[in-house]
C-alpha cells in the first residue's frame, strides 16, 4: 500500500548550510533584479569614509572596510544599507555586519540602545542538547548556566532611565539626558521592540539613526526586505509619536509653560 505521507524536508544543519556552494552570478542577478524592482540604487564600490563620518558611536563599532551599498528613498528620508566590516582581533578575519543608516530632519533627539542578550548568548541559547553524546553532569551544568544567564539578563540590574522596567530588562540605554531618551524612545517604539523580540543596536541622533540587528549578516534581497520593513515601522513609530501633542497630566492640573 503506498504511503500517504510525502517525503519529509531535509533537517536543519548549520554546517551543511554554511558549506552549501553559492553561485555568485545568480546572486548578483537576483540583487540587480531586486534593486531595479524596488527603485533602489546599488553601488558595488562605495566609499567607507562617509559611514566612518558618523563616528563616534555609542554601541556600534567603527567600520574599517565596506563591501556593497544600497541607497533608497525611504518615505520622507534617505536610507543607506551598507555591508560593513569590523576588526575582530589580531590575526582574525574582519567581521561583517549589515548596517542601516537613515537621515531625516524629523529626528531630533539622541539615545542609543543595545540588546542585553548579545549574539554569542543567543547562539548558546539556540544550541541543542544531545542526551546520548553529552554527559548528564555536563547537561545539568549547561542548563544552570543558561538559567543564570536569563536571570542576569532579565531579572536584575535594571535602571530606570525611561521608567520602563520591561524595556530596560531587554535593552541597555545610553543617552545624554532622560528627556532625550523619553523622546527618542517613545512608548510605542519600546513596545514594538519588546513584542517583536528585536535584537541589535539602534542609535538615534538629531538628523538620523543607525541600526544593525543580530541576524546572519547576509546581503540578500529576502533578508534585506524583512529588515527594511522593521526599520520602516521603527521610523514611523518615532515620527508619529513626535508629531502627537503631549498628553495632559493625570491630575488635571494645568501644564506650566517655560519662558
Amino acid at each position: 500500500m503506498p504511503s500517504v505521507y510525502p517525503p519529509p524536508p531535509p533537517g536543519w544543519d548549520k554546517r551543511a548550510l554554511a558549506q552549501e556552494p553559492m553561485d555568485p552570478i545568480a546572486a548578483r542577478r537576483a540583487m540587480e533584479a531586486w534593486v531595479a524592482a524596488r527603485g533602489y540604487e546599488f553601488n558595488p564600490q562605495p566609499d567607507v569614509s562617509w559611514f566612518q563620518g558618523w563616528s563616534p558611536f555609542v554601541f556600534l563599532f567603527h567600520p574599517v572596510q565596506i563591501g556593497r551599498e544600497i541607497r533608497a528613498r525611504f518615505t520622507d528620508s534617505w536610507l543607506w544599507i551598507a555591508e560593513l566590516f569590523a576588526e575582530s582581533g589580531p590575526g582574525k578575519p574582519l567581521q561583517p555586519f549589515i548596517v542601516y543608516f537613515l537621515t531625516s530632519d524629523r529626528l531630533k533627539y539622541r539615545a542609543a540602545i543595545r540588546s542585553r542578550l548579545q549574539p554569542e548568548a543567543i547562539d548558546e541559547l539556540r544550541a541543542i542538547f544531545n542526551a546520548r553524546r553529552t554527559p548528564s553532569t555536563l547537561s545539568r551544568w549547561r542548563y544552570r548556566e543558561r538559567q543564570n544567564l536569563m536571570r542576569r539578563t532579565y531579572g536584575r540590574g535594571v535602571r530606570g532611565t525611561v521608567a520602563d522596567a520591561v524595556f530596560e530588562a531587554h535593552y541597555e540605554i545610553a543617552t545624554p539626558t532622560r528627556e532625550d531618551a523619553v523622546m527618542a524612545l517613545p512608548l510605542p517604539l519600546r513596545q514594538l521592540l519588546v513584542q517583536s523580540q528585536w535584537r541589535g543596536i539602534l542609535e538615534c541622533r538629531p538628523g538620523g539613526l543607525v541600526a544593525t540587528n543580530y541576524s546572519p549578516p547576509r546581503f540578500e534581497p529576502q533578508l534585506l526586505d524583512a529588515q527594511i520593513a522593521v526599520l520602516s515601522q521603527m521610523y514611523a513609530t518615532i515620527t508619529r509619536a513626535a508629531a502627537e501633542p503631549p498628553a495632559p497630566p493625570s491630575s488635571g492640573a494645568p501644564v506650566s509653560s517655560r519662558t
